[in-house]
């Protein structure tokens, strides 16, 4: 009789390659195509990167390497935060994603770009890792694409080599991430729709404003397995990145007890600019990282974002209260 080992290693690799094997449906060739650097481009660029999708949240270097500390402006989309998310067991380092040839995106073409945000591809045809929000930039529009590549091409470079080798995904989280698991096929012909002042519905503008700011990917998620559709908004995924203690992602659906239902839209707003819970108590990380971004959408952005939210399915979860570290709360003032 077979070693059962030598059974479960064969099956392993048959395994390795039937998904190795279907990863190529996620790839498309790049193009040759060179962006046009309008000022129209480079204005909405700047605000889908600075404030809607928060780039900076994630890719702009912090102050002494804490994600408790604010952004280095001198370090602007140079990346190399590591983010070690202990629920989960991941360990990441955020790339730079300045025009520097060596150390940035400098050296990849404008469609390699394209292709990494909307498609989560690298621009040696590798997979990248779901932090990347591309399951939510796959509902980018064409033309906002090219307005965010448009855009990144014109900050300043800066040299900040960023070790990849501390990425670490257990086992089967790698595994699957890496085969494609999360991926989706190449995004194409996606078009925005019209915002209400275009005469445009104003809950499908909030929904994409939303996409844009990747909003589900933590309050969709009900089991860690990823965003998920009949879960839309329900909340209740637990997070602890770099030792903060432990949070969960609130619940956003419009239901009375356990959700936004006993809040009106004044209030839901206000929470989202001054970056303060419901019930005013500070909010903290990730969360906190992305206020100082989102809290300066358009008014009709957020005012379509929040109508969206509003018309949610109502979920029933009530969300466990975070367990912050003394130090945690300290940092983020909740005394």
């Amino acid at each position: 009789m077979r070693d059962p080992r030598w059974r479960r290693a064969t099956l392993a690799a048959l395994l390795t390659l039937a998904l190795g094997a279907c990863t190529g449906k996620y790839i498309r060739p790049t193009t040759l195509e060179k962006i046009d650097a309008s000022p129209e481009r480079l204005a909405r660029g700047s605000y889908i990167v600075n404030q809607n999708a928060s780039c900076g949240a994630c890719h702009t270097t912090r102050q002494g390497g804490s994600i408790l500390a604010g952004e280095r402006t001198d370090m602007y989309l140079a990346g190399g935060n590591v983010i070690h998310e202990a629920a989960m067991g991941a360990t990441l380092a955020v790339p730079n994603i300045t025009p520097d040839v060596q150390t940035g995106i400098g050296g990849w073409s404008d469609d390699q770009i394209l292709r990494a945000i909307r498609d989560g591809i690298g621009h040696e045809g590798n997979l990248l890792i779901p932090m990347m929000p591309f399951t939510s930039y796959q509902y980018m529009s064409d033309e906002d694409a090219r307005s965010v590549v448009a855009y990144l091409r014109s900050v300043p470079p800066v040299r900040n080599a960023v070790d990849r080798s501390k990425n670490d995904l257990p086992f089967p989280m790698g595994f699957l991430l890496r085969r494609g698991v999360a991926h989706h096929p190449p995004a194409k012909d996606v078009r925005a729709p019209a915002p209400p002042s275009s005469g445009g519905d104003q809950l499908k503008w909030g929904e994409y404003v939303a996409r844009m700011g990747h909003c589900w990917e933590c309050h969709s998620d009900k089991n860690g397995h990823g965003p998920d559709t009949d879960w839309l908004f329900g909340g209740g995924l637990p997070m602890s990145p770099n030792g903060i203690g432990r949070v969960y992602a609130r619940n956003l659906t419009p239901d009375v007890e356990t959700g936004l239902g006993r809040y009106n839209a004044d209030q839901i707003k206000a929470a989202i600019v001054n970056g303060k819970l419901l019930d005013g108590r500070p909010m903290a990380p990730p969360m906190s990282l992305f206020i100082p971004h989102i809290s300066g959408l358009a008014t009709e952005d957020l005012d379509a974002l929040v109508a969206y939210l509003r018309a949610q399915k109502p979920i029933k979860n009530k969300v466990k209260d975070r367990e912050l570290t003394p130090e945690t709360k300290k940092a983020i003032g909740d005394l």
